[in-house]
Protein backbone atom coordinates (compact mmCIF):
# COMPACT_ATOMS: atom_id res chain seq x y z
CA UNK A 1 0.00 0.00 0.00
CA UNK A 2 1.58 3.39 -0.51
CA UNK A 3 2.02 6.68 1.46
CA UNK A 4 -0.71 8.46 -0.19
CA UNK A 5 -3.19 5.18 0.17
CA UNK A 6 -2.54 5.03 3.71
CA UNK A 7 -2.76 8.64 4.20
CA UNK A 8 -6.33 8.31 2.21
CA UNK A 9 -7.19 5.39 4.00
CA UNK A 10 -6.43 6.82 7.54
CA UNK A 11 -8.88 10.19 6.75
CA UNK A 12 -11.56 8.01 5.80
CA UNK A 13 -11.45 5.62 8.44
CA UNK A 14 -11.17 8.63 10.60
CA UNK A 15 -14.80 10.31 9.34
CA UNK A 16 -16.53 6.58 9.13
CA UNK A 17 -15.51 6.19 12.67
CA UNK A 18 -16.68 9.71 14.15
CA UNK A 19 -12.56 11.01 14.94
CA UNK A 20 -11.29 14.11 14.85
CA UNK A 21 -8.42 14.23 12.35
CA UNK A 22 -6.15 17.01 11.72
CA UNK A 23 -2.74 17.01 9.54
CA UNK A 24 -0.28 19.88 7.72
CA UNK A 25 0.41 19.33 4.23
CA UNK A 26 3.27 20.94 2.68
CA UNK A 27 1.72 21.05 -0.67
CA UNK A 28 -1.58 21.27 -1.85
CA UNK A 29 -3.33 23.34 -4.57
CA UNK A 30 -6.22 24.94 -3.59
CA UNK A 31 -8.97 25.85 -6.41
CA UNK A 32 -11.94 27.89 -5.43
CA UNK A 33 -14.98 28.89 -7.94
CA UNK A 34 -17.93 31.31 -7.88
CA UNK A 35 -20.29 33.05 -9.54
CA UNK A 36 -20.19 36.49 -11.27
CA UNK A 37 -22.34 38.77 -9.14
CA UNK A 38 -24.36 36.20 -7.48
CA UNK A 39 -26.26 38.59 -5.07
CA UNK A 40 -27.63 40.52 -8.14
CA UNK A 41 -28.77 37.24 -9.71
CA UNK A 42 -30.60 36.17 -6.85
CA UNK A 43 -32.70 39.09 -6.60
CA UNK A 44 -34.00 38.75 -10.32
CA UNK A 45 -34.74 34.92 -10.25
CA UNK A 46 -37.16 32.44 -9.56
CA UNK A 47 -36.36 30.43 -6.14
CA UNK A 48 -36.81 26.76 -7.94
CA UNK A 49 -34.48 28.37 -11.29
CA UNK A 50 -31.64 29.37 -8.90
CA UNK A 51 -31.64 25.95 -7.23
CA UNK A 52 -31.48 23.93 -10.42
CA UNK A 53 -28.83 26.17 -12.06
CA UNK A 54 -26.74 26.06 -8.53
CA UNK A 55 -26.84 22.06 -8.98
CA UNK A 56 -25.67 21.91 -12.56
CA UNK A 57 -22.65 24.23 -11.28
CA UNK A 58 -21.99 22.09 -8.48
CA UNK A 59 -23.09 18.80 -10.48
CA UNK A 60 -20.10 18.90 -13.44
CA UNK A 61 -17.54 19.73 -10.40
CA UNK A 62 -18.89 16.32 -8.38
CA UNK A 63 -18.90 14.24 -11.97
CA UNK A 64 -15.70 14.53 -12.92
CA UNK A 65 -13.43 15.49 -9.66
CA UNK A 66 -12.42 11.75 -9.24
CA UNK A 67 -11.01 11.90 -12.81
CA UNK A 68 -8.23 14.60 -11.71
CA UNK A 69 -7.54 12.61 -8.14
CA UNK A 70 -8.79 16.06 -6.39
CA UNK A 71 -10.73 15.95 -3.39
CA UNK A 72 -13.97 18.14 -3.32
CA UNK A 73 -13.68 19.93 0.23
CA UNK A 74 -17.16 22.21 0.56
CA UNK A 75 -19.60 24.32 -1.17
CA UNK A 76 -20.61 27.81 0.87
CA UNK A 77 -23.35 29.67 -0.95
CA UNK A 78 -22.69 29.91 -4.88
CA UNK A 79 -18.79 28.74 -3.77
CA UNK A 80 -16.92 25.53 -4.57
CA UNK A 81 -13.84 24.64 -2.92
CA UNK A 82 -11.69 21.64 -4.03
CA UNK A 83 -7.47 20.98 -3.92
CA UNK A 84 -5.12 18.23 -4.81
CA UNK A 85 -2.40 16.86 -2.73
CA UNK A 86 -4.69 16.15 0.56
CA UNK A 87 -6.29 12.40 -0.01
CA UNK A 88 -3.71 12.00 -3.16
CA UNK A 89 -0.72 12.98 -2.51
CA UNK A 90 1.31 13.89 -5.05
CA UNK A 91 3.55 16.10 -7.78
CA UNK A 92 0.74 16.39 -10.16
CA UNK A 93 -1.39 18.10 -8.03
CA UNK A 94 -0.97 22.09 -9.17
CA UNK A 95 -1.11 20.49 -13.08
CA UNK A 96 -4.39 18.49 -11.81
CA UNK A 97 -6.23 21.26 -10.59
CA UNK A 98 -5.56 24.08 -13.62
CA UNK A 99 -6.80 21.28 -15.67
CA UNK A 100 -9.86 20.79 -13.96
CA UNK A 101 -10.53 24.25 -14.01
CA UNK A 102 -10.34 25.10 -17.19
CA UNK A 103 -12.53 21.76 -18.42
CA UNK A 104 -15.39 23.23 -15.99
CA UNK A 105 -15.01 26.70 -17.81
CA UNK A 106 -14.98 24.87 -21.07
CA UNK A 107 -17.63 23.35 -20.47
CA UNK A 108 -19.98 26.16 -18.98
CA UNK A 109 -18.31 28.60 -22.55
CA UNK A 110 -20.41 25.48 -24.63
CA UNK A 111 -23.38 25.23 -22.30
CA UNK A 112 -24.08 29.59 -22.69
CA UNK A 113 -23.90 29.24 -26.26
CA UNK A 114 -26.78 26.80 -26.10
CA UNK A 115 -29.25 27.92 -23.51
CA UNK A 116 -29.90 31.12 -21.76
CA UNK A 117 -28.91 31.71 -18.13
CA UNK A 118 -25.92 30.46 -17.89
CA UNK A 119 -23.59 32.35 -15.35
CA UNK A 120 -19.98 33.14 -15.42
CA UNK A 121 -17.65 31.87 -13.22
CA UNK A 122 -14.17 33.24 -11.73
CA UNK A 123 -11.64 30.28 -10.47
CA UNK A 124 -8.84 31.32 -8.41
CA UNK A 125 -5.71 29.00 -7.39
CA UNK A 126 -2.53 28.71 -5.54
CA UNK A 127 -0.46 26.09 -3.96
CA UNK A 128 1.44 25.96 -0.53
CA UNK A 129 0.89 23.95 2.35
CA UNK A 130 -2.11 23.90 4.51
CA UNK A 131 -3.75 22.15 7.68
CA UNK A 132 -6.46 19.53 6.68
CA UNK A 133 -8.94 17.79 9.03
CA UNK A 134 -12.10 16.71 10.63
CA UNK A 135 -13.60 18.71 12.99
CA UNK A 136 -17.22 19.19 15.12
CA UNK A 137 -18.87 17.99 17.56
CA UNK A 138 -22.06 16.34 16.67
CA UNK A 139 -21.38 16.38 13.26
CA UNK A 140 -17.83 15.93 11.89
CA UNK A 141 -16.64 18.18 8.73
CA UNK A 142 -14.04 18.13 6.84
CA UNK A 143 -12.27 21.71 5.80
CA UNK A 144 -8.90 23.14 5.63
CA UNK A 145 -7.36 26.33 7.07
CA UNK A 146 -4.25 28.44 6.17
CA UNK A 147 -2.37 31.31 4.47
CA UNK A 148 -2.63 29.20 1.20
CA UNK A 149 -6.70 29.17 1.31
CA UNK A 150 -7.06 32.82 2.24
CA UNK A 151 -5.09 33.49 -1.10
CA UNK A 152 -6.80 31.23 -3.13
CA UNK A 153 -9.66 33.58 -2.09
CA UNK A 154 -8.15 36.58 -2.93
CA UNK A 155 -6.99 35.01 -6.41
CA UNK A 156 -10.92 34.26 -7.25
CA UNK A 157 -11.93 37.64 -6.27
CA UNK A 158 -8.97 39.49 -8.18
CA UNK A 159 -10.03 37.09 -11.52
CA UNK A 160 -12.29 38.07 -14.64
CA UNK A 161 -15.27 36.24 -14.86
CA UNK A 162 -15.21 32.95 -17.61
CA UNK A 163 -11.44 32.66 -16.73
CA UNK A 164 -8.75 30.97 -14.75
CA UNK A 165 -6.43 32.59 -12.13
CA UNK A 166 -3.25 31.15 -10.79
CA UNK A 167 -1.00 32.67 -7.66
CA UNK A 168 3.18 33.15 -9.46
CA UNK A 169 3.62 30.13 -6.44
CA UNK A 170 1.68 27.67 -9.08
CA UNK A 171 2.63 29.48 -12.48
CA UNK A 172 6.15 28.79 -11.32
CA UNK A 173 5.67 24.96 -11.22
CA UNK A 174 3.23 24.47 -14.67
CA UNK A 175 4.42 27.53 -16.29
CA UNK A 176 6.44 24.94 -18.74
CA UNK A 177 3.07 23.20 -19.37
CA UNK A 178 0.72 25.80 -19.89
CA UNK A 179 -0.17 29.17 -21.82
CA UNK A 180 -0.20 31.90 -19.29
CA UNK A 181 -0.70 35.86 -19.00
CA UNK A 182 0.23 37.83 -16.35
CA UNK A 183 -2.27 39.77 -14.53
CA UNK A 184 -0.91 41.45 -11.62
CA UNK A 185 -0.28 41.72 -8.29
CA UNK A 186 -3.22 40.01 -5.92
CA UNK A 187 -5.11 42.89 -3.80
CA UNK A 188 -3.89 42.02 0.16
CA UNK A 189 -1.52 39.96 -0.50
CA UNK A 190 2.11 40.01 -2.34
CA UNK A 191 1.35 37.01 -4.58
CA UNK A 192 1.50 38.24 -8.40
CA UNK A 193 -1.58 36.22 -10.46
CA UNK A 194 -2.10 34.91 -13.76
CA UNK A 195 -4.47 33.69 -16.09
CA UNK A 196 -4.19 30.50 -17.53
CA UNK A 197 -5.21 30.70 -21.56
CA UNK A 198 -5.10 26.78 -21.77
CA UNK A 199 -2.13 23.84 -22.60
CA UNK A 200 0.70 24.85 -24.59
CA UNK A 201 -0.03 24.10 -28.67
CA UNK A 202 3.18 21.23 -28.51
CA UNK A 203 0.67 19.78 -25.82
CA UNK A 204 -2.11 19.67 -27.92
CA UNK A 205 -3.87 17.50 -30.66
CA UNK A 206 -7.08 17.90 -32.07
CA UNK A 207 -9.48 14.58 -31.65
CA UNK A 208 -12.29 13.36 -34.08
CA UNK A 209 -14.66 16.56 -32.95
CA UNK A 210 -11.97 18.69 -34.08
CA UNK A 211 -11.49 20.18 -30.63
CA UNK A 212 -8.07 20.59 -29.09
CA UNK A 213 -7.10 17.97 -26.30
CA UNK A 214 -3.90 16.90 -24.35
CA UNK A 215 -1.51 14.71 -26.29
CA UNK A 216 0.53 11.78 -25.93
CA UNK A 217 3.48 14.22 -25.19
CA UNK A 218 1.98 15.80 -22.27
CA UNK A 219 0.61 12.77 -20.84
CA UNK A 220 4.12 11.34 -20.76
CA UNK A 221 5.48 14.43 -18.99
CA UNK A 222 3.04 13.81 -16.61
CA UNK A 223 4.07 10.27 -16.50
CA UNK A 224 7.44 11.57 -15.31
CA UNK A 225 6.57 13.36 -12.35
CA UNK A 226 3.97 10.67 -11.43
CA UNK A 227 7.40 8.72 -11.75
CA UNK A 228 8.78 10.92 -8.59
CA UNK A 229 5.60 9.71 -6.69
CA UNK A 230 6.31 5.94 -7.19
CA UNK A 231 9.42 6.47 -6.16
CA UNK A 232 8.17 7.72 -3.11
CA UNK A 233 6.59 4.48 -2.97
CA UNK A 234 9.40 2.30 -3.44
CA UNK A 235 11.62 4.35 -0.96
CA UNK A 236 9.11 3.68 1.24
CA UNK A 237 8.18 -0.11 0.52
CA UNK A 238 11.97 -1.19 0.41
CA UNK A 239 13.34 0.65 3.40
CA UNK A 240 10.10 -0.73 5.58
CA UNK A 241 9.57 -4.07 4.43
CA UNK A 242 12.91 -5.50 3.49
CA UNK A 243 15.49 -6.89 5.93
CA UNK A 244 18.76 -7.84 5.80
CA UNK A 245 19.01 -6.45 2.49
CA UNK A 246 22.66 -5.63 2.43
CA UNK A 247 22.77 -5.09 -1.39
CA UNK A 248 19.70 -5.32 -3.00
CA UNK A 249 18.39 -2.07 -1.09
CA UNK A 250 17.18 1.17 -2.06
CA UNK A 251 20.67 2.64 -2.47
CA UNK A 252 21.03 0.02 -5.79
CA UNK A 253 17.71 0.70 -6.78
CA UNK A 254 18.47 4.30 -7.26
CA UNK A 255 22.20 3.35 -8.79
CA UNK A 256 20.40 1.57 -11.44
CA UNK A 257 17.94 4.07 -11.80
CA UNK A 258 20.42 6.68 -12.45
CA UNK A 259 22.60 4.56 -14.26
CA UNK A 260 19.42 4.09 -17.00
CA UNK A 261 18.55 7.70 -16.72
CA UNK A 262 22.52 8.26 -17.79
CA UNK A 263 22.41 5.57 -20.47
CA UNK A 264 19.50 6.74 -21.94
CA UNK A 265 20.09 10.29 -22.54
CA UNK A 266 23.60 9.24 -23.89
CA UNK A 267 22.10 6.49 -26.40
CA UNK A 268 19.43 9.68 -27.28
CA UNK A 269 16.60 7.59 -26.13
CA UNK A 270 13.16 9.11 -26.99
CA UNK A 271 10.99 10.86 -23.39
CA UNK A 272 8.33 7.64 -23.63
CA UNK A 273 11.41 5.19 -23.64
CA UNK A 274 12.66 6.79 -20.98
CA UNK A 275 10.19 6.91 -18.95
CA UNK A 276 9.82 3.01 -19.27
CA UNK A 277 13.19 2.41 -18.52
CA UNK A 278 13.31 4.28 -15.21
CA UNK A 279 10.35 2.77 -14.48
CA UNK A 280 11.33 -0.45 -14.71
CA UNK A 281 14.50 0.01 -13.04
CA UNK A 282 12.82 1.41 -10.02
CA UNK A 283 10.42 -1.93 -9.76
CA UNK A 284 13.17 -4.60 -10.94
CA UNK A 285 14.13 -5.61 -7.53
CA UNK A 286 11.14 -4.24 -5.78
CA UNK A 287 10.02 -8.35 -5.07
CA UNK A 288 12.77 -8.82 -2.59
CA UNK A 289 10.75 -7.10 -0.13
CA UNK A 290 8.11 -10.25 -0.27
CA UNK A 291 10.67 -12.58 -0.69
CA UNK A 292 13.90 -13.83 -1.16
CA UNK A 293 14.19 -16.78 -3.64
CA UNK A 294 13.85 -17.77 -7.40
CA UNK A 295 10.38 -16.03 -7.40
CA UNK A 296 11.70 -12.34 -6.47
CA UNK A 297 11.74 -11.35 -9.69
CA UNK A 298 7.82 -12.74 -10.68
CA UNK A 299 6.56 -11.04 -7.46
CA UNK A 300 8.21 -7.64 -8.78
CA UNK A 301 5.94 -8.22 -11.85
CA UNK A 302 2.95 -9.02 -9.72
CA UNK A 303 3.86 -5.63 -7.96
CA UNK A 304 3.83 -3.79 -11.07
CA UNK A 305 0.66 -5.11 -12.35
CA UNK A 306 -1.13 -4.18 -8.71
CA UNK A 307 0.24 -0.79 -8.78
CA UNK A 308 1.34 1.05 -11.76
CA UNK A 309 -2.55 1.20 -12.55
CA UNK A 310 -2.45 3.62 -9.19
CA UNK A 311 -0.09 5.59 -11.07
CA UNK A 312 -2.33 6.05 -14.33
CA UNK A 313 0.25 3.80 -16.41
CA UNK A 314 -1.45 2.10 -19.22
CA UNK A 315 -1.34 -1.49 -19.57
CA UNK A 316 0.40 -1.60 -22.65
CA UNK A 317 2.55 0.65 -20.96
CA UNK A 318 3.25 -1.85 -17.63
CA UNK A 319 3.59 -4.82 -20.30
CA UNK A 320 6.34 -3.40 -21.71
CA UNK A 321 7.95 -2.04 -18.26
CA UNK A 322 7.83 -5.93 -17.31
CA UNK A 323 9.06 -7.29 -20.11
CA UNK A 324 11.87 -4.51 -19.46
CA UNK A 325 12.26 -5.79 -15.96
CA UNK A 326 13.42 -9.38 -17.18
CA UNK A 327 15.92 -8.21 -18.94
CA UNK A 328 17.74 -7.10 -16.31
CA UNK A 329 18.53 -10.36 -14.51
CA UNK A 330 22.32 -11.44 -15.45
CA UNK A 331 21.04 -14.38 -17.08
CA UNK A 332 19.28 -12.36 -19.95
CA UNK A 333 20.51 -11.79 -23.07
CA UNK A 334 18.82 -8.30 -24.17
CA UNK A 335 17.12 -7.85 -27.30
CA UNK A 336 16.82 -4.34 -28.59
CA UNK A 337 18.59 -0.83 -27.20
CA UNK A 338 16.26 -0.63 -24.41
CA UNK A 339 16.52 -3.60 -22.86
CA UNK A 340 20.29 -3.36 -23.40
CA UNK A 341 20.26 -0.29 -21.53
CA UNK A 342 18.58 -1.89 -18.36
CA UNK A 343 20.91 -4.87 -18.64
CA UNK A 344 24.10 -2.58 -18.09
CA UNK A 345 22.56 -0.26 -15.97
CA UNK A 346 21.77 -3.16 -13.50
CA UNK A 347 25.21 -4.31 -13.86
CA UNK A 348 27.10 -0.63 -14.11
CA UNK A 349 29.02 -2.17 -10.71
CA UNK A 350 30.83 -4.50 -12.12
CA UNK A 351 32.90 -1.73 -13.79
CA UNK A 352 32.98 0.25 -10.66
CA UNK A 353 36.08 0.89 -8.16
CA UNK A 354 33.84 -0.48 -5.25
CA UNK A 355 32.84 -3.49 -7.09
CA UNK A 356 35.28 -5.63 -4.10
CA UNK A 357 32.95 -3.98 -1.52
CA UNK A 358 29.44 -4.62 -3.25
CA UNK A 359 29.81 -7.89 -3.85
CA UNK A 360 31.17 -8.48 0.17
CA UNK A 361 27.64 -7.10 0.76
CA UNK A 362 25.99 -9.22 -1.97
CA UNK A 363 27.66 -12.57 -0.46
CA UNK A 364 26.50 -11.04 3.02
CA UNK A 365 23.41 -10.85 2.20
CA UNK A 366 22.79 -14.08 0.29
CA UNK A 367 24.30 -15.86 3.59
CA UNK A 368 21.77 -14.63 5.42
CA UNK A 369 19.14 -15.38 3.06
CA UNK A 370 20.95 -19.19 2.91
CA UNK A 371 21.79 -18.43 -0.69
CA UNK A 372 25.36 -19.56 -0.71
CA UNK A 373 27.32 -21.08 2.50
CA UNK A 374 30.53 -22.08 0.95
CA UNK A 375 32.33 -18.38 -0.06
CA UNK A 376 35.33 -20.48 -2.07
CA UNK A 377 32.97 -21.89 -4.70
CA UNK A 378 30.72 -18.24 -4.65
CA UNK A 379 34.54 -16.72 -5.71
CA UNK A 380 34.52 -18.86 -8.32
CA UNK A 381 30.59 -18.08 -9.58
CA UNK A 382 31.65 -14.30 -9.47
CA UNK A 383 34.77 -15.02 -11.14
CA UNK A 384 32.93 -16.52 -13.93
CA UNK A 385 30.51 -13.84 -14.19
CA UNK A 386 32.72 -10.99 -14.62
CA UNK A 387 35.11 -13.53 -17.08
CA UNK A 388 31.48 -13.92 -19.11
CA UNK A 389 30.11 -10.14 -18.94
CA UNK A 390 29.81 -8.01 -21.91
CA UNK A 391 28.19 -4.21 -21.71
CA UNK A 392 26.04 -3.94 -24.69
CA UNK A 393 26.06 -0.51 -25.23
CA UNK A 394 28.48 1.56 -26.38
CA UNK A 395 28.09 4.35 -23.36
CA UNK A 396 28.30 1.59 -20.40
CA UNK A 397 31.19 0.86 -22.42
CA UNK A 398 32.74 4.19 -22.06
CA UNK A 399 31.98 4.89 -18.79
CA UNK A 400 33.43 1.71 -17.23
CA UNK A 401 36.35 2.91 -14.58
CA UNK A 402 38.26 -0.48 -13.73
CA UNK A 403 38.28 -3.08 -16.80
CA UNK A 404 37.64 -6.78 -16.54
CA UNK A 405 41.22 -8.01 -16.16
CA UNK A 406 41.72 -5.62 -13.49
CA UNK A 407 38.70 -6.11 -11.37
CA UNK A 408 39.33 -10.20 -12.04
CA UNK A 409 42.66 -9.75 -10.26
CA UNK A 410 40.96 -7.97 -7.21
CA UNK A 411 38.55 -10.56 -7.06
CA UNK A 412 41.76 -13.21 -7.17
CA UNK A 413 43.67 -10.91 -4.46
CA UNK A 414 40.25 -10.88 -2.35
CA UNK A 415 40.11 -14.85 -2.84
CA UNK A 416 43.58 -15.62 -2.11
CA UNK A 417 43.28 -13.36 1.46
CA UNK A 418 39.94 -15.21 2.33
CA UNK A 419 41.87 -19.03 1.67
CA UNK A 420 44.65 -17.14 4.03
CA UNK A 421 42.31 -16.17 6.94
CA UNK A 422 40.79 -19.72 6.75
CA UNK A 423 43.58 -21.62 6.40
CA UNK A 424 42.12 -23.25 3.07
Amino acid sequence: MSIAMNEKYTINESFGRGKHFIQKYDMVTVLLADIEGFSKITDNIEPELLMEELSNFFLYFDSIIDRYQIDKIKTMGDAYMCAGGILYKNHTNPIDVIMLALDVQNYRKKLAKERENVWPMRIGIHSGPVIAGMLGEKKLTFDIWGHTVNVTARLETFCEPGRVNISGTTYEKVKQYFDCEYHGVTPRTTEDSYFVNGLKPEFLELNSDGESVPNQAFFVQMQFLRLADLEDYVANMVTNTASNMFFHNFDHIMGVYKNVELLALLEEIKDEDTLLLKTAALMHDIGYTITYDSDSNKVSEDIAHEFLPAYKYSPEHISKICHLMRASHYESIPNGILEEILHDANHMYFGQENYIELITNLFIEQEVHHIYVDKANWFKIQSNRLSNHKFYTQSAQKLVKVPVGQQLANLKIEEMNFQNENGC
